[in-house]
């Protein structure tokens, strides 16, 4: 009974590491985006953390961010493979912008 448990198991964190796996979005990548009040702005879009770059100094407001991640993540509107299934906490695109 405890082998039929173990192998149970298994295939459940099988099962969730493969899902996990094509859930997320494999396109990732570093931009630079023009505000419209001229302000520059770095975003990096589905990078590992320690990838993500950008000036910590530099504050934005509320609709500033809100703009830059548009912006940022246009790409990602016009890449034809793209089939995620948005808003899923899973394929969302996560955007760090500074």
């Amino acid at each position: 009974m405890r082998i039929f448990f173990r192998i149970a198991f298994a295939g459940v964190l099988a099962a969730a590491a493969v899902g996990n796996a094509f859930g997320t979005s494999s396109v990732s990548y570093v931009t630079t985006v023009r505000l419209h009040d001229g302000k520059q702005v770095v975003c990096a879009v589905n990078e590992p953390r320690s990838m993500q770059a950008g000036d910590r100094n530099q504050t934005l407001t509320t609709g500033e961010l809100n703009e830059a991640q548009i912006d940022a993540t246009a790409r990602l509107r016009r890449h034809p493979g793209n089939k995620n299934h948005y808003p899923s906490a899973s394929t969302a695109p996560h955007v760090d912008c500074s």
